[in-house]
Order: structure tokens, then C-alpha cells, then sequence
């Protein structure tokens, strides 16, 4: 007979993902993985550092600061995103090893 592991299924709505991480957590991350307080620190700057501005009636009305989440169309975006799904991953991992009872066995 083999022994299988069991399986799950997940389900994860991606939608607006991005504007949903938060920073705290990808800073934790990437000190976790073992990226350098330099590295680190630069990222932190681009991320927290941006400006927004809205157009009414086509004209520029004020500025606000972004609060959380990844900016789409910024080219580091995905690869920050792919890291934090991969702690997302990884903790999955983690916590289906500790509790089986969540597997189901299929055949």
C-alpha cells in the first residue's frame, strides 16, 4: 500500500493583492531571508517615500501619501509580491505539517 501525504485546496482571492501587503510584514520578510540592513533600507525608502496626486475636472488637487500595499506598474512590485507569497507559502507548509487532520487522502 502507499502512503500518500494527503492533499489540500486553497483557495486565495488575489484580487487587489497587492495593495494588501503590508509593509511591516515584507520588511520582516526580507530580514528573515537574510537580505542586508542596506538593501533593506533602500526598498523601505522607495516604498514609503511616494506621492500620489488625483485629477479633477483634468487639474492636480493635492497630494496624499501611500499607507500600504505594493504600487502597480513599479518594477520592483512583483518580485517584493513573489517574496511574500512565498512566506505566505512557506507557512502553509509549516502549519499542514504540524496538523494533519486539515489533509484529505484521495483513490
Amino acid at each position: 500500500m502507499r502512503h500518500s501525504k494527503g492533499n489540500l485546496i486553497l483557495k486565495l482571492d488575489m484580487f487587489k493583492a497587492y495593495g494588501r501587503v503590508k509593509w511591516k510584514f515584507l520588511y520582516a520578510i526580507l530580514e528573515k531571508m537574510g537580505f542586508p540592513a542596506r538593501f533593506i533600507a533602500l526598498i523601505k525608502h522607495a516604498i514609503e517615500h511616494c506621492w500620489f496626486t488625483i485629477l479633477v475636472n483634468g487639474e492636480p488637487s493635492g497630494f496624499f501619501k501611500s499607507s500600504q500595499g505594493l504600487r502597480q506598474g513599479d518594477p520592483i512590485s512583483p518580485a517584493l509580491f513573489i517574496l511574500a507569497l512565498e512566506a505566505l507559502s512557506r507557512g502553509l507548509n509549516h502549519l499542514f505539517a504540524q496538523n494533519l487532520d486539515m489533509l484529505y487522502q484521495t483513490g
